[in-house]
Formats: C-alpha cells, structure tokens, sequence
C-alpha cells in the first residue's frame, strides 16, 4: 500500500490529493514533485515563482491546488473548468 509520504521531508508542506470530484489518471509522483518545490518557494517568499508552478501545474497537468485546504484534484483547466471550491487563482 504506498500512501506513504517517505521521509518525512515535507515539514507539513505536504498536500493531498482530492479525488471527490476527479479522479483522472495523471502522474502523481511528477505533481507531488512539483507541489513541494511549490511549497519550498512558498517559505522563501518567492511567489512569483510559485505562481507560475501553480500555472504549469494547471496548464500542463489539469491539477488545480486549494493551498487553504492544502489539497490538490485533477480535472481542472485553465478556462475554469472545475476550479471551483478554492482550486483556482486566488
């Protein structure tokens, strides 16, 4: 069973995925991948560089990020499609 997050480098930056709404199949180790460099931006106040993770992620992967509920969900698209619910530009 690999729900595991392994070794515990994630200093509670760690975010879930959603799947309530969407459960497409997409490349969950190169989005958790990208989240966490997200989230290592985040700490060093880099928002920019942020954003445009955040961008890529919905561009490239259809994965949208609620950062309020630390979660993630594929099914979402630059158009707004499914970004509904927080998982969009603030």
């Amino acid at each position: 069973g690999g729900r595991g997050r392994g070794g515990g480098g994630s200093f509670g930056y760690a975010y879930e995925r959603d799947t309530s709404r969407d459960e497409s199949n997409v490349d969950v180790a190169a989005v958790e991948a990208l989240l966490n460099e997200r989230s290592q931006y985040k700490k060093q106040r880099n928002f920019d560089a942020a954003d445009e993770i955040r961008d890529a992620l919905l561009s490239e992967y259809a994965v949208g990020v609620n950062d309020r509920e630390r979660t993630w969900r594929t099914g979402c698209s630059p158009g707004g499609s499914g970004l509904s619910g927080g998982y969009g530009r603030p």
